[in-house]
């Protein structure tokens, strides 16, 4: 209860538009807010109010700098965790530094690190705090920036007390090490041991331990682990499916996952279990082999979609080699063809692209694009032409490249560059793929520029030839409209590794996005080899500010029945039903006021599509674009908060820090290696049942803020 209740303190401590609070009080916090968006710490005002008597102005400075993320004050977020009489103050503290410490050198790092767990931990808990939340926080965090020495330092000081102390603070600092892939024996032995009783296990441990992975610690146990699969909790099962995708072991994995993936209640474990199926060689199994063909007609759209994508990756033999494939694959060409188009098309399209991917030049002549309406089909079609591997799809994919429709130009890219591999010995269309991509170049599209450089970026396809129209299309990129094709320029130049492109780049290192600015100093350094970090600006102005405090102020509080306050209820109205949100405008303001004024001044996401769906991941929207590349015309400032993704969470998409616009995702578990990485600015109320029925291109009828 205790994460409960200081995540509610969290959502109701910091808001500057609380009566209460007096007038010098809520000017520290504009001053806190501004500074946070500008990235300002030079001028010392920020700095300043770490000692401020109000415990909300010194949680909010301090919680700000997990945006800023600046290096120079890391020695004062430590005094700050270790010293302030506030445990929210501590907690935010902690939060800060693990987001801004893996900037630091790996020496660095590891100087800090063993500082904290040996000297700072210690202190406070020779003060009598050493179980409050930010020393839990704090341990958690490290996993962000630690180095091998440092999760060894945390099991060897955390693991073996009795009664535990810190037990899940320790398990998620685990993990978070492991997302970075940084994981020791001692700390999988100690996961391992805190499964035990198993129907007792917590989420989290198996969570750790699918991030993970392969290691002999987790072979040695697996029999015992895999018993997790009748867990009473989804996410455990879902985990553990994941894990057992991993590990890889026929004879103790396949009976539970195959059990998991047709007969678990919590669709989102079936997802999981199916995808780690698509992990092994199913030949000699044709039973599971035809539970995914039954699968394919399942009720649920992510099960079927999940079941055809995980089929197309199974490398099946010969379709006659038992009654149970060719069955499968009978059905697969049912809906891959999908004559009278009793199948959603969204099916039809996973199944010809897995349909491609296993009968690879056989399938190119059932694959018909100019006959089909809906262009994400289209889309998916000339995607599985690449996955044919055959060379009569050069043809069609060279046409639809060149043509005037951007979204089915960049399918036909990335077909493109699919089909290169498969036929990588014929120079001459080599050449005609890359002359395709150097076409693009010219086209002043984002979507179409981007998708083309990284084509030329790849190993197949780069030739110092393309530098002049690479280096032209660099030229006429603008921000902030075009930084995803900027940053996907600098990259394949750095991959040239031709001088020619220094002065270009060099030119980059003027811009006014820190994006950009990185992604043009690692390609000078992967050119030249030396580093360019000290012609990176401290600070940055952003491009675009809306310091609207009355338009903020005048947001009306709502508890949209939760008791919370500081939030703002809204509606998002989809053509599978309502969705209930809640807003955290004291987490989020700019983001929230952002969408705010969107919604009601411009009925911006009035009609608007969902244009990316990933089952038991995320449903994405926003994008008036409708293919994932667009956005208002701005770009806002991302807004880290110490807030976790869990499961119905609203966050912000970005291509990078300080690059988010309009588009916004809704999470359908939860997944921890999103925080402190996308901003979270608020989370469903009800309806969850509506996102878990969206499927791609769906329509948001109107996203409504609720008075």
């Amino acid at each position: 209860m205790k994460a409960v209740t200081l995540t509610l303190a969290i959502l109701a401590a910091v808001s500057f538009t609380h009566s209460q609070f007096p007038p010098e009080i809520k000017s520290k916090l504009e001053v806190i807010l501004e500074d946070q968006d500008r990235r300002m710490v030079g001028d010392g005002k920020l700095t300043s109010l770490f000692d401020d008597l109000s415990p909300i102005v010194r949680e909010r400075v301090t919680e700000a700098f997990g945006s800023i993320q600046d290096t120079t004050v890391i020695g004062q977020l430590v005094d700050r965790f270790t010293f302030d009489a506030d445990d929210r103050v501590r907690y935010a503290a902690a939060f800060a530094i693990g987001q801004t410490a893996g900037q630091m050198s790996q020496p660095g790092r590891q100087k800090l690190s063993h500082e904290i767990i040996w000297v700072r931990l210690e202190r406070m808990t020779a003060g009598g705090s050493g179980a409050d939340s930010s020393s839990d926080r704090m341990i958690e965090e490290i996993g962000k920036f630690g180095t091998h020495q440092a999760l060894n330092d945390l099991v060897l000081k955390y693991g073996n007390i009795y009664p535990p102390v810190h037990q899940q603070a320790l398990v998620m600092g685990l993990a978070r090490f492991a997302i970075r892939g940084i994981s020791t024996s001692e700390g999988t032995q100690y996961l391992i041991k805190l499964i035990k009783p198993y129907d007792q296990a917590d989420w989290r441990i198996v969570y750790a331990l699918q991030r993970i992975g392969e290691r002999e610690e987790i072979r040695s146990e697996l029999e015992n682990v895999a018993l997790l699969y009748q867990h009473a909790d989804p996410l455990v099962r879902m985990n553990l499916a994941t894990l057992l995708g991993k590990v890889k072991d026929e004879r103790i994995c396949l009976p539970p996952l195959a059990r998991l993936a047709e007969f678990d209640a919590d669709w989102r474990v079936q997802v999981n279990a199916l995808r780690a199926l698509a992990n092994y060689d199913l030949r000699d199994h044709p039973d599971i082999v035809d539970m995914f063909r039954r699968l394919f007609l399942s009720g649920n759209p992510y099960l079927a979609l999940t079941a055809l994508s995980s089929f197309g990756n199974l490398h099946l033999p010969d379709r006659s080699s038992a009654p149970e494939i060719e069955n499968a694959f009978a059905q697969l060409e049912r809906i891959a063809i999908n004559q009278g188009n009793g199948y959603l098309w969204q099916l039809q399209g996973e199944a010809m692209l897995a349909m491609a991917k296993l009968e690879g030049p056989a399938a190119v002549g059932r694959i018909s694009v100019a006959d089909k309406s809906q262009r994400g089909l289209q889309g998916q079609l000339l995607q599985a032409l690449g996955y044919s591997g055959s060379k009569n799809a050069l043809g069609p994919l060279l046409a639809y490249a060149g043509g005037n429709d951007v979204f089915l130009a960049c399918a036909a890219l990335e077909g493109l560059g699919v089909l290169g591999h498969a036929i990588g010995k014929d120079s001459a269309s080599i050449r005609q793929i890359s002359e395709a991509a150097l076409h693009s170049l010219q086209s002043q599209d984002v979507a179409r520029v981007a998708t083309a450089a990284s084509l030329l970026g790849d190993s197949l396809f780069l030739k110092s030839s393309s530098l002049p129209a690479l280096v032209r299309a660099l030229d006429e990129s603008r921000v902030p409209d075009d930084v995803e094709a900027i940053q996907a320029l600098c990259e394949t130049l750095g991959k040239l590794g031709d001088s020619r492109a220094i002065g270009p780049l060099r030119h980059q290192l003027g811009q006014k996005d820190r994006s950009v600015v990185s992604a043009a100093s690692n390609a000078l350094n992967a050119i030249t080899g030396k580093s360019y970090a000290e012609e990176i600006p401290a600070y940055f102005e952003p491009l675009y500010k809306d310091f609207d405090y009355d338009y903020l102020h005048g947001l009306r509080d709502s508890l949209c029945g939760r008791g919370v306050s500081d939030t703002i209820c809204a509606r998002i109205e989809t053509s599978r039903g309502t969705i209930n949100i809640e807003m955290y405008k004291n987490v989020a303001p700019f983001t929230v006021m952002s969408i705010v004024k969107l919604a009601t001044r411009r009925g911006f996401y009035r009609g608007l599509t969902f244009h990316r769906i990933v089952p038991n991941f995320v449903v994405q929207g926003g994008d008036p674009r409708g293919d994932g590349w667009g956005g208002p015309g701005y770009s806002i400032r991302s807004e880290f908060s110490l807030l976790h993704y869990d499961t119905g969470m609203l966050g912000i998409a970005s291509s990078g820090k300080d690059t988010e616009g309009s588009q916004f995702f809704i999470t359908q578990s939860p997944q921890p290696h999103l925080d402190g990485r996308y901003t979270i600015f608020g989370k469903v109320v009800s309806g969850m049942d509506v996102v878990n029925a969206l499927q791609l291109d769906d329509h948001m009828y109107d996203l409504k803020i609720l008075p």
